[in-house]
This record gives C-alpha cells, structure tokens and sequence, in this order.
C-alpha cells in the first residue's frame, strides 16, 4: 500500500531547501551569556548562602578559594547576603 505524499512529483520537487544549521536556530549570543551569567550567580549565591566557599582558577593553573562574603560582596550584598544599606 502506497503512503499519500511520498510519491507526489510536482512543484515541492523543484524548490530547493536547506536545512537550517545550528547557528541559524541559537538564540542570540547575548541572551546565550546573560543566561550564562544568572545562572552563574544564582549558583554562587546559593553556595554562599549555605556557608560553602567555591574554587576558581587563579590564572596560572592554581586554584584558590572564595569564601561567601566575597561571594556577596561581588554582587553589592553585604556579609549575610543582604542588599547593602545607602
């Protein structure tokens, strides 16, 4: 038994399509890193806020750790992880 529309010669035949590549369907670079950087920040709030200090790469194959006042600190929060008082 034959499938409707996969023995169809016509005008469909004759348009030539691409397929669009991963490139095409990414959603803009900068959404991609502002995505990246939330996520990054939320993930190293949370670390703080449960008293974890976090490794980073020093730069020169070292690593050294962040403790969470640091964390908070980077992100304009005072020592407990709260908006800082103007």
């Amino acid at each position: 038994m034959k499938q409707p529309g996969l023995h169809f010669k016509g005008a469909a035949n004759m348009i030539k399509t691409t397929k669009p590549t991963v490139f095409d369907l990414a959603p803009p670079r900068d959404l991609i890193d502002k995505a990246h950087y939330e996520a990054n920040r939320d993930a190293l709030l949370e670390h703080a806020r449960m008293g974890r200090s976090v490794c980073q790469s020093d730069g020169n194959g070292g690593v050294i750790w962040i403790e969470p006042k640091e964390i908070f600190a980077r992100y304009g929060l005072d020592e407990f992880g709260r908006p800082k008082a103007e």
